[in-house]
């Protein structure tokens, strides 16, 4: 209630209004409920449920049911999109009693919409529709094209999915001709219009028509620069030219779709720049709070320490014992009041601090996902170029351009790994694994490096480790990758050592000693002490030539505490320097891990028929182009829906699964899967961190996974190893 209470005060002072008369005008609760709306499609949800709480709570000073309807709809909206659809369901239940009270129709359409929605995202695609068509009707009833607007296009959109491609024509007939100029949603929905009346004739077959409407979507788009959009329409014509044999235009479509992708990304980079450097402030309001709570905690403890020297002194006047016990009641009174105050002013700040270290860890898990994406498409197609046999100044800038790649794919885990220290999320993973295989895997994904600055290295296993070994080896190769990188980074045209030694050895377990020495710069004595630092560099000391991010040493620091071991040095300026650890892992006797990757078996997937669910066309592109150079038969879709439709009507031999997809996400496209077809290998094919969501990914029934971007090899070794089993059984 005290919570509530501050919140109508604040906001009674943002919008100058008196707070005992409640004298608002109906149009500026409207506009309070529009920015609720907005802000919560950009995750400030704290922000929105505070504005949407003022205006219920005005709404039920006022008996305005109308917009208590309103209300109670825009907190639904907001629990959907943090993904709690039994809160979303049960404000959206509230919202039409006070809707139908009010006789509010035209709002009733917004709640069917609403409902169609979550139903949709459930998986229940029938009474979605049904939702749809109750939210049309109510439109037609009122003669509201602005309100029928949305709903017809939604149906015509589960039409098309569901095949029933002649009763999708007239709806998005009607969605064309229902357009309002100037609206806020209505310009990109009508431009899907005409892309899906597009597709819809492709299928039938009538291709000079298909051609007409995507041309009219083009020139819509081109005005607004729906650049998004415009990726899709040449998505559309690429496969028409393909079809009807005109391989020039295909070309030109499918070259329209990546400039298009990039001046999407462009802006997309733009708008992540800005909200990056909103987080930022932030994060410097968050570390302001923290200094105000502790000093009210000064504050506080100096005031008890007054009043406990009071209550001493009023014992010691014995002789006013009747006056001065009165006294000491009333003080003791008033200090558990100002304490309790104290404690909850204290408490609500916690919250605070605690609410913008969880915002933290989504901007970090939101920036993973949408860094990786383009950075696929760089990897990918790259990788596509080089396999296309270019002229060989072009491999060269291409082997450049997958090294870069390869760079800021390290640099984007790096900072995650320190973020990740920050909300003690590290745990060990303790798996077999073949050490020389390890080893021969980081070697080769340093080559770029290597090769840039010239160096050797040189590796070197004592006959006396084992091979086999039980421990967590994807922290044991972070921790490797990092040192041989500084190594290599500091080091031109020189060498650098590998030596693995046996310290200790009992029974099963085994105490290994690994060294990496080079004899590049060497660190100054006086700097040996600050180099295991957070962003500390120092190469920051030196010329240019040796720039990095300062993140490498202390992300070996933390993570060989949490494997319960140290890092040391030994260094000496322009002779090198030597990094060297102890760390005890276990020998497996009897093991049966896979040294390499049996190249002939992931030569040809002729036989097999795999589908790629992913709402990305570059995407698509590049997986589906990497699959064909392996003969693989590929089918595409771009949502989950499309994907259920498919694995009903057809035999897939794998599925690779995207997760972050609009409507139904790639959990809830696996979950209805899972419900007709156990067998069929699902992998997670996505670019979100594998650590943050292992156990959900697996919760749904998916196989496995595989994050982008990934190493071709690596890709082909995990998908073969379903491809050549007889049967997958649900995990």
């Amino acid at each position: 209630m005290k919570k509530l209470i501050l919140i109508l005060v604040l906001y009674f002072i943002q919008y100058n209004v008196l707070a005992q008369d409640y004298n608002i005008k109906k149009d500026s609760i409207h506009a309070i409920l529009k920015i609720a709306y907005d802000i919560s499609f950009d995750k400030k949800y704290e922000d929105a449920f505070s504005k949407q709480y003022f205006v219920l709570e005005w709404a039920k000073i006022n008996n305005n049911d109308s917009i208590i309807g309103e209300a109670y709809n825009c907190l639904g909206i907001t629990y959907q999109l943090m993904e709690n659809y039994d809160k979303a369901d049960s404000y959206y239940k509230k919202s039409l009693i006070y809707l139908k009270k009010a006789g509010y129709k035209s709002y009733l359409t917004y709640y069917h919409n609403n409902m169609a929605s979550l139903f949709q995202i459930k998986g229940d695609i029938e009474k979605s529709r049904e939702q749809f068509q109750l939210s049309r009707n109510i439109a037609l009833e009122i003669k509201s094209k602005e309100h029928s607007f949305l709903p017809s296009y939604n149906i015509a959109v589960l039409d098309m999915i569901s095949g029933n491609l002649d009763s999708a024509i007239p709806l998005f007939e009607e969605v064309i001709e229902s357009y309002i100029p100037d609206s806020d949603h209505q310009p990109s929905t009508r431009i899907n219009a005409y892309n899906a009346l597009g597709k819809i004739y492709k299928e039938k077959g009538n291709y000079k028509l298909a051609l007409q409407k995507l041309k009219i979507a083009d020139s819509i788009a081109q005005e607004i620069k729906e650049y998004k959009t415009l990726t899709k329409t040449e998505k559309i014509r690429y496969r028409i030219y393909t079809l009807t044999g005109n391989k020039l235009k295909a070309e030109n479509a499918l070259l329209r779709q990546i400039d298009y992708l990039n001046k999407s990304l462009s802006s997309e980079n733009k708008e992540l720049k800005e909200n990056l450097e909103q987080k930022l402030l932030d994060k410097e309001k968050t570390i302001e709070l923290k200094e105000a709570v502790y000093q009210e905690q000064q504050n506080t403890l100096a005031k008890t320490r007054i009043f406990t020297y009071i209550i001493f002194a009023l014992f010691i006047g014995i002789c006013l014992i009747a006056f001065l016990l009165y006294k000491n009641s009333i003080t003791r009174k008033n200090l558990n009041n100002r304490l309790t105050l104290k404690n909850q002013q204290l408490i609500e700040a916690k919250e605070k601090t605690e609410y913008a270290s969880t915002l933290k860890a989504n901007f970090f898990s939101t920036i993973s996902h949408e860094l990786r994406t383009p950075l696929y498409a760089v990897s990918g197609i790259t990788d596509i170029l080089i396999e296309d046999n270019p002229k060989i100044e072009q491999k060269q800038y291409l082997k450049t351009l997958k090294s870069s790649g390869e760079y800021l794919l390290a640099l984007i885990n790096n900072v995650l790994q320190i973020n990740k220290f920050d909300a003690d999320k590290i745990e060990l993973n303790t798996i077999d694994f073949n050490l020389k295989t390890l080893i021969s895997n980081i070697t080769n994904s340093l080559s770029y490096l290597k090769k840039e600055n010239n160096n050797i290295i040189h590796i070197h296993i004592n006959k006396d480790v084992p091979i086999y070994l039980k421990g967590d080896s994807l922290k044991l190769t972070q921790i490797i990758i990092n040192l041989l990188s500084n190594a290599l980074k500091f080091t031109h045209n020189g060498n650098i050592w590998l030596d693995i030694n046996v310290l200790k050895k009992e029974n099963t377990n085994v105490n290994l000693n690994f060294s990496i020495k080079d004899d590049g710069i060497g660190i100054s004595k006086e700097m040996q002490s600050r180099i295991f630092e957070d962003f500390y560099q120092e190469s920051m000391h030196l010329e240019r030539n040796y720039e990095g991010t300062g993140l490498g040493l202390a992300i070996v620091k933390r993570l060989l505490k949490v494997m319960g071991s140290t890092i040391n040095v030994e260094s000496t300026q322009n002779e090198g320097s030597k990094f060297y650890f102890n760390i005890n892992l276990e020998e497996v006797i009897s093991c049966s891990i896979d040294g390499a990757t049996n190249t002939s078996e992931l030569s040809d997937f002729s036989s097999k028929h795999i589908l790629i669910v992913d709402d990305n066309s570059i995407n698509q592109m590049i997986t589906k182009r990497i699959l064909k150079n392996k003969k693989a038969k590929v089918t595409v879709v771009n949502c989950g829906l499309e994907a259920i439709r498919e694995t009903q009507e057809n035999h897939f031999d794998a599925i690779l699964m995207d997760i972050h997809m609009p409507n139904m996400n790639g959990y809830t496209t696996t979950q209805n899967i899972r419900k007709f077809n156990t067998t069929v290998p699902i992998i997670a094919l996505t670019a979100v961190k594998l650590d943050e969501n292992k156990k959900k990914i697996f919760d749904s029934g998916m196989n496995d996974v595989i994050v982008k971007p990934f190493r071709q090899e690596d890709f082909f070794n995990k998908l073969n190893k379903f491809l050549n089993s007889a049967e997958v059984v649900k995990k």
